[in-house]
């Protein structure tokens, strides 16, 4: 630090560059996204600002909520999703705060349609202030059980929320979704250790 020339920093310039040109030329090289050779803000795909139909009057849109994609106890990633003592153990809900779930008159256990610019789930949702307002925590690795009929996700797959788009330097819109919580008329979903697997199941005694 006392004598940058003689102990120069492994940057183009020796030196520690707010301006690099160099980091620069390496994202905008890699075709996904764009940016400035100073640090800069840049907004996201489906981030903070477009939860609003009209950002500078703070109004509203139609998906006002922010998802967050979770790592949960229950499995890792999709892996040990049909292990039963899991499934029972720990419940596949989403976490909502109860400022939100109040403005939808929602209770706890209740199933919510979650629905985006991309798709549609059905969830029970876990009422909590350890998630901010404004925000949806959601397990990730869910398995899919589609309903052809009503054209939703009844497996919780989070999947089906998130747009296949890179949303800055390469990375994928897992946590950059906006998406609405609205209660469910139709049948409720029951506890997840109550759901019947249609898949083979690792037990005690092995596979069956």
């Amino acid at each position: 630090i006392k004598d940058p020339v003689k102990n120069p920093l492994p940057s183009e310039s020796g030196k520690f560059e707010i301006y690099c040109k160099k980091l620069q030329n390496l994202v905008n090289n890699i075709g996904f996204s764009e940016i400035r050779a100073i640090p800069t803000y840049n907004r996201p795909v489906e981030g903070y600002e477009d939860c609003f139909e009209n950002w500078e009057k703070k109004v509203p849109g139609k998906y006002p909520l922010q998802l967050l994609s979770l790592h949960v106890h229950r499995r890792a990633h999709s892996n040990f999703e049909n292990t039963p003592w899991l499934r029972e153990a720990f419940d596949h809900q989403i976490l909502i705060n109860p400022v939100d779930a109040e403005a939808r008159g929602l209770k706890n256990n209740d199933t919510v349609l979650i629905s985006s610019r991309h798709g549609r789930v059905l969830r029970r949702i876990n009422i909590t202030e350890t998630i901010r307002p404004g925000v949806i925590g959601f397990g990730q690795g869910g398995w899919i059980k589609w309903d052809d009929e009503l054209k939703l996700d009844r497996g919780g797959c989070i999947n089906i929320l998130v747009g296949a788009y890179p949303t800055g330097q390469g990375h994928f819109g897992f946590n950059t979704c906006n998406i609405q919580v609205e209660k469910w008329t139709g049948e409720q979903l029951p506890m997840e250790k109550d759901i019947p697997l249609d898949v083979p199941v690792f037990s005690e005694g092995g596979n069956k």
